[in-house]
């Protein structure tokens, strides 16, 4: 009874933070879904843009993933930083500055990443105007994160999914034009998205004035602390994405089939990743209270309460991507030779599914006890070193175009889950000896 009671009390407070995730993600298959019945130039442009987009998304992102757990362990100890947005803000602020600079650099020399030529003007168009969404989309993120410890988790995802049908509406409006408004294709959706980010940004910063003691002073001690556990972070989770996103540039300079297939395949598999990512961001929270309570029990009860519940979701997930990937793939577009292709890439999705879920709950473990310097290591061996090669081998030597690296991606996601194991492991003995 007490498993139970602890998956369910893991599962609710998960599931508006899943809910919320899978909204984040709807952003990008929204606007892949209405371009599906624009053109697959559309389709094409849009899914390699947003998989450029992402890894500059995720680099701040991956800064503020350490709110969480910095919040939640000061309650465990009894204790609240009202400072500790405020200087989330400043840091999401620099660290946007830069990006966006970054960002629009690279959308001058477009041509570097050698993409089909019929894609590349509509690419760089989507990326420019998407550029300066970085900011409120990290803004967003930050007040996100401190209400999540704070357990006011329904406002702010429930805004994202609201949102999300305010961005289907108006990208049907401003990709095929209506009234006033021109036909603008993949320059409505990228205005669109831009947009949006923006509103929910500003709606959710009132929400939290409202409902948080919230206090505007500067903190040098504080700001270290979180580039200290914040840039690991960072760079593991943009390890995962980056791999992710060369995948979608690698398969870009391909045939328009592949680039359209991986287009749909990265989306719709982006989207349940979202499940074990929610996951893993709620036992960040529950992992950082126990630690500062200083109660070894907890930390582990949690950890392996948010390893069974993302377990049983992810063999949900392998089993639809197995067996049904025609059906899943019909949702998302009428093109029966884009689903035929895509469904063989579904294949290798459907594999890696359980070891995926299993490492992203420990890495949010891993967060919640303030471990990010090994993971960033890990994560760096499993996709770079070991994941991506063994994905260009079966790719280039073999021939098996999209497919191959797939399977590299597959083998690489495996290492990081058995690597997470055995540092879960280590660490809980650690913490036998301290706590």
């Amino acid at each position: 009874m007490k498993k139970l009671k602890l998956l369910k009390e893991i599962f609710l407070f998960s599931l508006p933070i899943i809910s919320g995730q899978i909204g984040q993600m709807l952003f990008g298959v929204g606007d892949i879904v209405v371009a599906g019945h624009f053109s697959t130039q559309a389709v094409s442009a849009i899914g390699v843009a947003a998989g450029i987009f992402m890894p500059f998304l995720v680099v701040g992102i991956g800064l503020l993933l350490c709110l969480g757990p910095m919040a939640s362990e000061k309650i465990g100890k009894g204790e609240k930083d009202k400072n500790l947005l405020y200087n989330a803000y400043i840091l999401a602020t620099f660290c946007s500055l830069i990006i966006i600079t970054l960002l629009l650099i690279l959308t001058y020399h477009i041509d570097w990443l050698g993409l089909n030529n019929e894609i590349v003007p509509s690419v760089a168009l989507y990326l420019k105007w998407t550029a300066l969404s970085l900011w409120p989309a990290l803004i967003f993120q930050a007040t996100k994160e401190v209400l999540q410890a704070e357990n006011k988790t329904y406002f702010a995802n429930g805004l994202i999914l609201f949102f999300n049908l305010i961005n289907v509406v108006l990208c049907i409006v401003f990709m095929f034009g209506l009234g006033p408004i021109p036909r603008l294709g993949v320059l409505g959706a990228a205005i669109v998205t831009s947009i949006c980010r923006f509103l929910m940004a500003i709606i959710l910063y009132f929400y939290m004035k409202k409902t948080c003691a919230y206090s505007t002073h500067s903190s040098p001690e504080t700001l270290k602390k979180m580039l200290r556990l914040g840039l690991p972070i960072s760079f593991t989770v943009l390890c995962e994405v980056l791999v992710f996103s060369t995948v979608t540039v690698l398969v870009g300079k391909m045939s328009l089939m592949a680039s359209a297939s991986q287009s749909l395949v990265i989306n719709i598999t982006s989207l349940t990743f979202m499940v074990p990512l929610a996951i893993g961001s709620a036992v960040s929270v529950f992992v950082g209270e126990q630690l500062g309570r200083k109660s070894l029990a907890g930390i582990v009860d949690y950890s392996i309460g948010a390893l069974i519940l993302a377990l049983i979701l992810q063999f949900i997930f392998a089993a639809a991507y197995l067996f049904i990937p025609g059906s899943i793939l019909g949702l998302a577009s009428s093109d029966q030779e884009i689903i035929s292709y895509a469904s063989a890439l579904l294949f290798w999705v459907g594999l890696f599914q359980i070891p995926d879920g299993i490492q992203v709950v420990l890495a949010g473990v891993m967060r919640g006890l303030q471990e990010t310097k090994l993971p960033m290591i890990l994560g760096f061996i499993s996709y770079w070193i070991i994941g991506m090669p063994v994905g260009c081998y079966f790719t280039y030597q073999k021939n098996l175009e999209a497919r191959g690296l797939w399977m590299g991606l597959a083998f690489g996601l495996l290492c990081m889950c058995c690597f997470l194991i055995m540092l879960f492991i280590k660490k809980i003995k650690n913490l036998r000896r301290i706590l």
